[in-house]
């Protein structure tokens, strides 16, 4: 499996707005066949912190979710939104 966790810094004032395009996605994304998992975190002391975790099938699953129409339009979206471009690091569950 694969696991996805990706860091995002957010301006304060789109929070809001980012919140909403991420949960729809988040919401969509777990409609894929191969997307076992989607949480969107939020940083208890820093609300301008996000994390998502993402839970994959396969590697081949997390690549096709980035090929999908809904993440493409979130990324639109909430591009502008972002403070610094997000970092994503990927794992391979071992257990």
């Amino acid at each position: 499996m694969l696991i996805q966790l990706v860091f995002m810094r957010v301006l304060t004032e789109y929070v809001e707005p980012f919140i909403v395009a991420t949960l729809e996605m988040a919401h969509t994304s777990l409609r894929e066949q191969g997307c076992r998992r989607f949480e969107v975190i939020r940083d208890e002391t820093d609300p301008t912190q996000f994390i998502l975790y993402l839970l994959f099938n396969s590697r081949a699953d997390g690549e096709l979710h980035l090929l999908m129409e809904h993440v493409a339009n979130w990324q639109t979206v909430t591009a502008s939104m972002l403070a610094e471009p997000a970092r994503v690091n990927s794992y391979t569950q071992l257990f």
